[in-house]
């Protein structure tokens, strides 16, 4: 922490560096126990962010006593800060530290310059003097308290002190009430110190004479704006402004430790934290630094949401819909954690001089980025634009425009887009410089065209504005469809209508493009039907038929035309979908008619042999049976299964009758007995029974069967 209340009366960072060097120094073996209590009370004691021996070359306490003249000038900060460090760090102090009198030389001068009255001469000798500790504690009680530092200092030396908390807390409440001069920003940490100090010292107190210390005491724990904010208004009634108390409702419930502390993960946490952000990002107004580094600590913290707040996991989704960056320093907050937030929040508009200062505070890269998301984000007239560019040059020392020659990003592309579109970039004048490379065979063509090719190439495909067919037509008539490897109008086009082979077998193909005319989409399928006819000639009807079958291709393409072409088509479409699809678009009355009656034969055409084939797989499986089983025990059986399957047969029952009687009548002819063993006898009982029972022979037929048959 820093302590800017106390730099008038205390050189901290001195301070800080004297008992630093006294601790490492120590060779007491409890030395980190010893420190970490004497910090429970100590405002100040912390380690320095440069040691003495780096920042003065100075390595033990006598010699810093004795040579700190030579570095710094000798003021009451020096010694109160040099007297205060000895003091507190005494348990760690060992005599190898000092040489002869140093340390006496230096008692002797610290109460010349400070005098007995001074506060912190007095505190010092309440530590060093143990046989005076009573009348040091006396002349404390006396000082004549003024000042909220003073009062705090003097808790710091004396923490459990009545007497003295007695004597001072009036004042202490009045220094942190209506008329304080000490401001909630710059001096946060003291409000933290002071909470954590006086907590215990409340609990219980009634009187209403020290309510402010105990309001300040409740925003440790509690969101003000809970409860109708009934807090918030409490502490208007004291002299502070809602946003002092958001900044204070935070600092105090994340730093003050107290033992039934809320959860810093919490939903209450959160939204305290949700309350700094709402209260001093939004607007022009800004507020001091120490507001926006604690925005800065909450995003870190709280940027993903543990509980989540109406939804919403991250605490910039959860700030006011209508809010607007509209300060340089709500625009640097917010910029460490800008892939977690609305684009739109780091627009830089430089057609407002206000955001200059940005170009300094960004490096290069960041600046750059941040324009590029506001030119292809944030929408502008041509004037404001040729405005906008001026003000980056004047600004960076380069033109923007060159970004298209250096990289290529995603970002950039609409930016190109759009400044084609405003006429501020030529893309014609970019394929003239092109063709001319090309055509002089440039040796670093590749190289210089790297990225600028890429924009030149994502402008014309689409075909999706007034600019893109004139530079397309262009570099087909200077350097032909194919082009070269890294700028081909053949590809733009095949990516701009999918004439592709597996979109063109997918029907995926369009050709067509809202910013074309009539007459422009004639010419251009002119020029890819060659190409298709030429090039391509496996795919070219499907490709063809792919086009015909869209309805967009209705729009350029006369209906007589397509009539012509898909008569030309149907004996090329071997696809049965395809070629009817057409045939109900494109053809007449009349051949539709013509058409569907030719369906409709070759349907009973392809019905009778069929049924043919069906009858003569029949027939053949029979007469297969009787091969396998003829004249064995098994003949009667296999003919009463095979009658059997054709009950199942759909169509072909009769066939199958026709073909059992025929064999049965055929083969019991004559006077002749059949001789058959008894279970071939029972499967010939059960044959008759199901013909005669589905018609397929008569009974006078079945009897004369049976008649003839006999059991061996």
């Amino acid at each position: 922490m820093e302590w800017k209340i106390y730099e008038e009366w205390l050189d901290i960072t001195l301070y800080r560096q004297m008992t630093n060097l006294i601790y490492k120094l120590s060779s007491n073996e409890e030395k980190y126990k010893i420190y970490m209590q004497l910090k429970e009370n100590d405002m100040f004691l912390e380690k320095p962010k440069v040691d003495m021996e780096t920042a003065y070359g100075l390595h033990y306490p006598g010699e810093v006593l004795e040579r700190i003249g030579e570095h710094l000038t000798l003021t009451k900060q020096t010694y109160r800060a040099l007297g205060l460090a000895l003091a507190r760090m005494m348990p760690l102090q060992e005599t190898c530290m000092f040489n002869g009198t140093q340390k006496d030389l230096f008692w002797k001068k610290i109460k010349q310059i400070l005098g007995e009255k001074d506060l912190f001469l007095i505190s010092i000798n309440y530590i060093c003097e143990e046989k005076e500790k009573n009348r040091w504690k006396q002349a404390m009680h006396a000082y004549p308290f003024e000042r909220a530092e003073e009062m705090l200092f003097a808790m710091s030396i004396l923490p459990d002190d009545e007497t003295l908390w007695e004597g001072i807390k009036q004042k202490l409440a009045d220094s942190f009430s209506k008329n304080r001069k000490i401001s909630v920003f710059t001096e946060w940490n003291l409000f933290v110190w002071m909470v954590g100090k006086v907590m215990k010292k409340l609990k219980g107190y009634r009187k209403k004479d020290l309510d402010i210390l105990k309001l300040l005491v409740k925003l440790t724990g509690t969101n003000a704006k809970n409860a109708d904010a009934v807090l918030e208004k409490r502490m208007r009634m004291f002299g502070y402004s809602d946003k002092e108390t958001a900044f204070l409702n935070f600092v105090l419930m994340y730093f003050v430790e107290r033992p039934d502390r809320i959860s810093l993960s919490g939903l209450t946490a959160e939204k305290i934290g949700l309350n700094v952000l709402e209260a001093f990002l939004p607007g022009k107004e800004t507020y001091p630094e120490e507001a926006y580094v604690l925005c800065s600590r909450i995003l870190r913290t709280y940027g993903k949401l543990s509980v989540r707040i109406d939804g919403r996991e991250r605490l910039e989704k959860c700030m006011n819909e209508t809010f607007r960056v509209e300060n340089v320093k709500t625009f640097l907050t917010l910029f460490p954690f800008r892939s977690n937030e609305p684009e739109e929040w780091h627009y830089i508009d430089l057609t407002e001089e206000k955001w200059d200062p940005l170009v300094k505070e960004l490096s290069s890269e960041e600046f750059e980025a941040c324009v590029t998301d506001t030119l292809k984000g944030k929408t502008y007239s041509t004037k404001s634009l040729l405005k906008y560019l001026e003000r980056y040059e004047n600004l960076t020392g380069s033109r923007y425009q060159d970004v298209f020659w250096k990289k290529s990003e995603r970002e950039l592309y609409a930016v190109f887009n759009r400044l084609i579109l405003h006429g501020i970039l030529d893309g014609k004048k970019y394929l003239e410089e092109f063709v001319k490379d090309y055509k002089n065979e440039e040796p670093d063509l590749e190289k210089k065209w790297e990225f600028m090719a890429g924009y030149l190439k994502s402008e014309i495909k689409g075909l999706c504005n007034e600019h893109s067919y004139p530079m397309l037509k262009f570099l087909i008539n200077e350097i032909g469809m194919d082009g070269c490897e890294f700028l081909s109008p053949w590809r733009i086009l095949k990516e701009t209508f999918s004439l592709g082979y597996y979109a063109i077998q997918h029907r995926e193909c369009e050709f067509f493009s809202p910013v074309l005319g009539k007459e422009e989409h004639r010419e251009l399928f002119s020029i890819v039907e060659k190409k298709f006819f030429y090039e391509y000639p496996d795919i070219y009807p499907e490709y063809l038929t792919a086009l015909l079958l869209k309805e967009s291709t209705a729009l350029w393409l006369e209906q007589s035309e397509a009539y012509e072409l898909s008569k030309l088509l149907l004996p090329f479409i071997s696809d049965s979908y395809r070629r009817e699809t057409l045939y109900q678009k494109y053809m007449t009355e009349e051949d539709r008619k013509r058409y569907q009656e030719r369906k409709e034969w070759l349907k009973e055409q392809k019905k009778r042999i069929d049924h043919w084939k069906t009858e003569k797989n029949i027939k053949q499986q029979f007469n297969q049976i009787l091969r396998e089983n003829r004249k064995t025990d098994k003949e009667i059986q296999s003919i009463y299964e095979f009658y059997k399957n054709g009950q199942y047969s759909y169509g072909h029952k009769k066939l199958y009758c026709k073909i059992v009687s025929s064999y049965l009548k055929d083969n019991f002819a004559g006077t002749a007995k059949k001789l058959m063993a008894k279970k071939e006898a029972l499967y010939l009982l059960k044959l008759a029974e199901n013909m005669y029972q589905d018609e397929c022979m008569g009974l006078p037929e079945i009897t004369e069967l049976i008649e003839r048959a006999e059991v061996a």
